[in-house]
């Protein structure tokens, strides 16, 4: 039989939770949800709504409990889980890890260790469940407390949104209902729940935020939980519209896999900040403020290099940034052949080459560095493009002797990183241009030539 549904304001709050799930989407039709329940008044208000409004929304539930083993009284927590479900008819998986112990083994604070065993677990018993979405018991109060916790740390809009109600698989349908009102929905409706005494240590940052810094700015703004947690929604809006901006500026600096110095950097920097948050983003990297910044000066000198976290580096040179991993440049040992009237292009290497018989110019000076011309009667085929090797020598155009080819690229400010894969055009004479660099004299334009073969390269 279903409980009734109780007083008014017991009904205000079951309206808040429908309509969070409606809002944002947070429940699907026919799908298996798993709810979070820890045994607290606000898990087991969750259990209770979602099952209250299961057959408006179409779905079945599973509840999960982790015993966390901080506390020598856990047990209880599990016994009040068991009967609610069993009350409900709902079925529970739940499990034990000794938090403290595996913190230690970890070399991890006791927060974060058991944050990392509930978020493990949840998801374990989600996938065993096939559960599609897990539902979590945060509400306003924890977003007020969220948003003043990163206003402390020095948070931007992302930080400052709070909580948002829905990370997937994650879903949290009380966003919109306070702390208070969870518990009373407990009290009102006699369901049994366990106070964590650890919610009382002050010496936690959020417990200190919760009991001694809202109550202090209440006296300033009596409803000051629903001012942060409006502020926490302006915020996520207004983060929304950054992301929207940044993708509409990264698909314009972008080419290929890199970022076009020129066109970035005529950006406010403003502007930079996100492009580059974004497009490290993507190559998997989050980047903390300070990693920007760094990003940021070195695009400002055009060539340079910042670690990042996990890894991966940023990389400024060449009129491109790259994001990349230590394990994502790996040297390529083989060639690729060009056709001798036509285009070739290299993606591995993210270059093209175009190739032309032409008539020879009145100036054999190229228009640019990233141009060719050869005498068509000099290039012994096939004509191949691949990466510097061990030992690499060529006669400059111009110059007296041989040179490495490793020396030309240092000394034409070719980043450390892209040596291993700048292309060399080659024949099966040798190395005919450092592409770019230098063209080798072996292959020089004759001066009783009428055709030159032009090559013409251009980055992906």
């Amino acid at each position: 039989m279903e409980p009734a549904a109780g007083s008014p304001d017991n009904e205000a709050m079951l309206d808040k939770v429908r309509e969070a799930i409606q809002r944002h989407g947070l429940l699907g039709s026919g799908e298996r949800v798993l709810v979070a329940v820890s045994g607290g008044a606000d898990s087991m208000a969750l259990l209770h709504a979602v099952h209250r409004l299961r057959g408006e929304f179409e779905v079945s539930l599973v509840a999960a409990h982790l015993d966390h083993g901080i506390r020598p009284d856990t047990a209880e927590d599990l016994a009040v889980v068991r009967a609610a479900s069993e009350g409900l008819g709902i079925p529970l998986v739940f499990d034990r890890v000794d938090v403290p112990a595996w913190a230690r083994a970890k070399r991890l604070n006791l927060e974060e260790a058991a944050r990392m065993a509930r978020r493990g677990f949840l998801e374990r018993a989600a996938r065993e469940a096939e559960a599609v979405r897990i539902a979590l018991g945060h509400t306003r109060s924890d977003v007020a407390e969220t948003v003043l916790l990163h206003l402390l740390r020095g948070a931007g809009p992302r930080g400052l949104r709070g909580i948002l109600p829905a990370t997937p698989p994650y879903v949290r349908p009380l966003i919109l209902v306070s702390r208070a009102e969870a518990r009373g929905f407990c009290q009102a409706e006699r369901i049994p729940f366990r106070d964590d005494p650890t919610n009382d240590d002050r010496r936690l940052l959020r417990n200190a935020i919760r009991l001694e810094v809202l109550p202090i700015l209440s006296r300033f703004n009596p409803q000051i939980e629903e001012a942060l947690a409006r502020a926490a929604h302006l915020c996520a809006d207004a983060e929304e519209a950054l992301g929207w901006t940044a993708d509409l500026a990264l698909a314009e600096v972008s080419r290929a896999a890199d970022l076009d110095l020129d066109l970035l950097c005529a950006s406010p920097r403003s502007v930079q900040a996100l492009v580059v948050r974004r497009a490290a983003e993507a190559t998997g990297v989050a980047l903390e403020e300070r990693h920007v910044g760094q990003v940021l000066d070195a695009l400002a000198t055009g060539r340079g290099e910042v670690h990042l976290p996990g890894g991966a580096a940023a990389r400024i040179g060449s009129g491109v940034l790259s994001f990349v991993r230590a394990s994502s440049s790996p040297v390529l040992d083989r060639a690729w052949e060009l056709p001798l009237d036509g285009e070739g292009t290299i993606a591995e290497l993210g270059w093209a080459f175009r190739v032309s018989l032409l008539p020879r110019p009145e100036r054999l000076v190229p228009p640019n560095p990233l141009v060719a011309y050869f005498d068509p009667r000099r290039i012994a085929s096939p004509l191949v493009v691949r990466v510097p090797r061990e030992g690499d020598r060529l006669r400059p155009l111009g110059m007296e002797g041989t040179k490495r080819v490793r020396d030309l690229l240092m000394e034409a400010s070719i980043p450390r990183w892209e040596r291993a894969r700048w292309p060399l055009l080659c024949d099966g004479r040798g190395i005919a241009w450092v592409v770019g660099v230098r063209m080798s004299g072996d292959h020089r334009v004759m001066p009783d030539a009428t055709d030159v073969l032009t090559v013409e390269a251009r980055r992906l």
